[in-house]
């Protein structure tokens, strides 16, 4: 799928959810996660650490879209500079749990031996999210940010979310 029809999909599976949806109470939410990246195929490893930015919009309990940004912070030959990425976030929510996974397209921005390379790669995950407070959930996902033959990036997230 290119990347161009991504947005307007997930915008009409947003909105078709809402439509046929029950009612519900909006779960739109915003988080920060620390962000342990791996890289493990081929080439150096790496063990950047960096935050990682969302902000997510719900449909309901079940459907929804999240952005992310991640910035990391690196050193060496080969660096992730960042991923942002958009993605169709679907939920199994379960009393105070919620395990959830992601799908969409990620841009990932690198230097590796002195060349920078931008490239935009299928990107998914999954976690899990345990409801602390009405507003508040504590988190853990695992993401894969992309794969090139001499890389493989994904993700170890920790972190909070906040609804509103």
């Amino acid at each position: 799928m290119h990347s161009r029809y991504l947005l307007p999909g997930l915008f009409i599976t947003l909105l078709t959810q809402i439509a046929w949806g029950k009612e519900y109470e909006p779960l739109n939410y915003f988080g920060i996660s620390f962000l342990q990246l791996s890289e493990s195929k081929n080439g150096p490893d790496f063990r950047p650490d960096g935050m990682l930015f969302r902000l997510g919009f719900m449909g309901g309990e079940h459907f929804g879209l999240e952005l992310q940004t991640a910035l990391t912070q690196t050193g060496g030959d080969f660096e992730l500079r960042n991923a942002t990425g958009m993605y169709l976030h679907a939920a199994l929510p379960h009393q105070r749990l919620t395990l959830f996974t992601l799908a969409g397209m990620a841009r990932v921005d690198l230097k590796n031996a002195g060349n920078s390379e931008t490239s935009e790669n299928f990107s998914f995950g999954f976690g899990i999210r345990w409801r602390a407070t009405k507003t508040t959930d504590i988190g853990m996902e695992w993401m894969n940010y992309g794969e090139r033959p001499t890389y493989k990036a994904d993700s170890l997230n920790i972190g909070f979310v906040k609804h509103f």
